[in-house]
């Protein structure tokens, strides 16, 4: 998966997963989704603090949470709708925006 790039969108996630069950790697179309998204989040993170300051983490409820350098919680990202996956399906560009948003207030830029 890691030799995989984030995807933009549903459609490839779903091209992720059929490569990779062509490769003999069994993952299902949620745990990709789910690798999508905080991997994403981690990119756009360290984007915009020039290295790896946050850590990014499902959480048992289905956020993703940042974790500071100490470890500490900084900011918890909760689903819009039913749950992260579902909103990325039904509307990629706008999580991707929502991450931004939510990297850019919690960084300062």
């Amino acid at each position: 998966m890691d030799s995989l790039d984030v995807a933009e969108d549903w459609q490839q996630v779903l091209d992720q997963v059929a490569i990779l069950n062509a490769r003999g790697h069994e993952i299902s179309v949620d745990e990709v989704a789910a690798l999508t998204l905080k991997r994403g989040l981690q990119e756009i993170l360290d984007n915009r603090t020039d290295g790896t300051f946050y850590t990014v983490a499902w959480d048992s409820d289905g956020n993703l949470v940042v974790y500071d350098i100490y470890r500490d919680p900084a900011a918890t990202l909760h689903p819009k709708g039913a749950s992260l996956t579902q909103d990325f399906k039904d509307n990629a560009a706008g999580v991707w925006d929502y991450f931004n948003d939510q990297a850019r207030a919690l960084v300062g830029r």
